[in-house]
């Protein structure tokens, strides 16, 4: 499988996927565990359960739900569950999609469909709850087997080191022995130096997070042991909501608005299309002026737009579509697919929901390209140093967006928690562990 760079940009750089996400919470995971380590080995597992275990929910939980309640409710109906609802708000869309089916099974699900409406949607909308419902219930689930787990494992170390610290020094008496124990404790522990709504959120993965992103949070604040873990998680929530969903995207939204202010270059188009062959040699040829023109003149209802993007696959619009992911191509997705360049022979997947909106703004962006293009091109620039400069500042801008977002949630968000644990003498040492040598010293289980 040969990978593609400007698939693993185009990835990063993608505001609906999933992937730029991962990459970032696993900057934020391995900050805080880290971090965590520092002020003592439980502390250190507990942080590494919340944060790995709260991961692997946050990103499989929702996907994996949809995926059993699709074999399950959707298969027990004899419905597609790949069919997207949206499709079904435009009538003469809905009859292009039905005519452009890629094969006869794909054609008798969406005439089954079309009969059972208000039950695909219903069942569309209940699965959207449902999945993200047990998603919660799994954290939730995680979050009291974390503090069970620690809680044990806190007690048996604790009578552990008190038995151990027994047998060194039995010819002692019990109270010298309970003096140099805690006092042993409390060196080890000392320091020297200085995280409609159905189609809205339903249909977006990365809006879909929101949610559960929430309910995290708020779940993490409420159930916080103590108020050593509510400030910890009060700044290392409110850092990764900010740059997990906000300061990262704005970078590279800025970056863009600073390349057309500063180089007259545009990178709103998908790093696939810009690193590709297609574009450039459409410029370069002036083929592009046709497949402009001909969108514009065809395009002037949604059906004929639908139509169009059928029966024109080598118009640069509709191959851009197709390689930027905005049309969903049938039978061509595998797990590595965001790794590799989209096989564009293949037909379009009606069933996936194709949001004409965006086709019409990768025409205005190719139009707005191709101006540049022009105008750089009469001021002596060359198509390859055109490109090379386009190239160079679209990779810029998904670099910073990943590069701060990682520098902010895996340096210096768990710097700031462990800082302020350091520069505290009573805030040093696991509030949790605290609480349950206090309790056992109470109960005499140790002394």
């Amino acid at each position: 499988m040969a990978i593609n760079p400007a698939a693993i940009f185009s990835t990063l750089g993608n505001p609906n996927s999933l992937v730029p996400l991962a990459v970032k919470d696993l900057s934020t995971t391995a900050g805080m565990t880290a971090g965590s380590y520092v002020t003592g080995k439980e502390e250190g597992v507990d942080r590494f359960i919340d944060e790995f275990g709260t991961g692997m929910i946050w990103l499989l939980g929702i996907p994996a739900f949809k995926k059993l309640y699709d074999y399950t409710v959707f298969k027990a109906f004899g419905l597609d569950a790949n069919f997207d609802p949206r499709n079904l708000e435009n009538k003469d869309v809905f009859e292009k999609i039905k005519q452009y089916a890629p094969d006869s099974d794909v054609k008798k699900g969406l005439e089954k469909i079309s009969g059972k409406q208000k039950l695909f949607k219903n069942l569309v909308s209940t699965r959207f709850v449902v999945s993200t419902g047990l998603t919660i219930a799994s954290y939730l689930m995680l979050t009291k087997f974390k503090q069970k787990f620690t809680e044990n494992k806190i007690k048996q170390n604790l009578i552990a080191e008190y038995e151990e610290a027994q047998k060194q020094n039995n010819k002692q008496d019990n109270q010298e022995t309970d003096s140099k124990l805690i006092s042993t404790k409390e060196s080890d522990l000392s320091f020297k130096g200085i995280g409609p709504m159905v189609e809205q959120f339903a249909f977006s993965p990365v809006k879909n997070m929101y949610i559960l992103e929430a309910a995290i949070t708020g779940t993490r604040l409420k159930e916080s042991r103590s108020p050593q873990e509510l400030m910890g998680y009060v700044i290392k929530e409110g850092m990764t909501l900010m740059f997990l969903y906000y300061a990262g995207g704005k970078i590279q939204k800025e970056m863009g608005k600073h390349a057309v202010r500063k180089h007259n270059k545009s990178i709103a188009l998908d790093a696939r299309v810009i690193e590709g062959k297609d574009l450039k040699e459409a410029f370069e040829t002036k083929s592009v002026e046709k497949h402009l023109a001909d969108f514009k003149a065809e395009c002037t209802s949604d059906a004929k737009m639908y139509e169009f993007l059928h029966k024109n696959p080598d118009n640069l619009i509709v191959k851009t579509a197709k390689q930027s992911d905005a049309i969903k191509l049938y039978k061509a997705k595998k797990w590595y697919q965001f790794l590799k360049q989209p096989d564009l022979s293949k037909p379009i997947d009606t069933r996936a929901y194709i949001d004409l909106k965006e086709i019409k703004e990768i025409n205005k962006n190719i139009n707005e390209l191709y101006e540049q293009y022009k105008a750089a091109l009469a001021k002596g620039e060359t198509s390859d140093k055109f490109f090379k400069g386009v190239k160079k500042l679209k990779r810029n801008s998904v670099l910073a967006n990943i590069g701060v977002s990682i520098l902010a949630l895996g340096v210096i968000t768990p710097g700031i928690m462990l800082l302020k644990r350091l520069l505290s003498h009573e805030d040093t040492e696991f509030q949790t562990k605290k609480e349950i040598r206090q309790q056992l010293i109470d109960e005499g289980v140790i002394a």
